[in-house]
């Protein structure tokens, strides 16, 4: 039903569409404006779509994404075809995450908290965002890394970076579970995605990518204090480093087969970025099947509420959400957050007190 209907809440499908529509006429989409007249006969109905504020600027996806696109638009140019290539990882994310349950001896019906989760089937079915890609990478690298496929996690993770960014604060999990034969070669796929994209300088294009994080501004309530405070470079390197910070402790303190060790990091380098669509946090969806991560849940649903802005933007108001939105939103994150703190704290009281008892006796 979802896929006849999109894009609903978001229209990058048509960006996705562009970058791959340039490439297959030659041209690289990390020097190739949409609104640029010399490509004007490049464009279709489709394309004309494209947002205006997008459209002065080059391509902001990693290589791996703008490969993604150009295969999808070999096939077919369509909203459909762009889609449906991403409910069929959405798929592949559901069985991966179905075997991870299995092979963890853990309830298998926890992979209808991902299936069914209303953020993935709107972004996924209705929307044909890039990130629902990126997810089955990062959940087939958990599932490798668990497995002890340590080539299979060091691939999966390099292909997850190359299709978003977000997954880099997760490297410190790999850190001596992996060989450095595993390290480099990762590397090297990231490379190889760069390289049709490269210059004559071997520099690996970044496109619009600084634009975006400094001038970009939405649902970003924490970085818009850090940023007052600190200012933007400092605020990104704290969103990165928060990320990492926690992705270190998760490796020296949690088993590799913790869901909590893969969320957190992700989770928190988003709620410090300076943009915070609700497709981003499709990256923590799979992993909300662990009691140290269903605390996340409430986020994941409350950021539907962002979608609220298109009736701005449809009556003339501009991209401006309403005052309330952000409030409710990370009020649920912190309201889950001090509830389980208080869980926890009252499961260590008791077992405390039973291990008190248990010596009285």
């Amino acid at each position: 039903m979802l896929v006849g209907g999109a894009p609903l809440a978001s229209d990058d499908v048509y960006r996705y569409i562009w970058d791959g529509r340039v490439q297959q006429h030659g041209y690289n989409p990390y020097t190739s404006v949409p609104n640029d007249p010399a490509l004007d006969s490049l464009h279709t109905e489709l394309t004309r779509a494209i947002d205006p504020s997008s459209a002065v600027l080059p391509t902001v996806y990693p290589a791996a994404a703008e490969l993604f696109f150009w295969v999808v638009t070999s096939v077919h140019e369509s909203v459909s075809a762009m889609v449906i290539a991403v409910v069929l990882f959405d798929v592949l994310s559901i069985v991966v995450l179905w075997r991870w349950l299995v092979s963890m001896r853990r309830n298998v019906w926890l992979v209808l908290v991902y299936a069914w989760h209303p953020l993935v089937a709107v972004e996924g079915a209705g929307g044909g965002h890039i990130d629902l890609v990126g997810t089955l990478f990062v959940l087939s690298a958990a599932y490798a890394l668990y497995a002890r496929h340590h080539l299979v996690a060091s691939l999966s993770l390099a292909v997850a970076f190359s299709l978003k960014f977000l997954p880099i604060v997760l490297a410190p999990l790999l850190w001596r579970r992996i060989k450095i034969r595993d390290a480099l070669l990762a590397s090297g796929v990231v490379l190889l995605f760069y390289l049709p994209f490269m210059d004559s300088l071997l520099i690996p294009p970044v496109g619009s990518l600084p634009v975006y994080v400094a001038q970009w501004r939405f649902n970003g309530p924490v970085f818009a204090w850090f940023a007052s405070m600190v200012g933007v470079g400092a605020s990104v390197a704290i969103a990165v480093g928060g990320g990492v910070a926690v992705a270190i402790f998760a490796r020296l303190r949690l088993p590799r087969e913790a869901p909590e060790a893969w969320a957190w990091p992700m989770a928190t380098t988003l709620v410090l970025l300076p943009t915070v669509y609700p497709w981003y946090l499709v990256w923590l969806t799979p992993f909300l099947m662990s009691s140290r991560t269903w605390i996340l849940i409430p986020w994941t649903l409350g950021v539907l509420l962002t979608y609220v802005v298109w009736i701005s933007q449809s009556t003339g108001g501009g991209w401006v959400l309403p005052v309330w939105v952000e409030p409710v939103e990370y009020g649920l994150l912190a309201g889950a957050v001090l509830l389980g703190w208080c869980v926890s704290r009252r499961r260590e009281l008791d077992s405390s007190m039973r291990q008190k008892t248990s010596h009285m006796l």
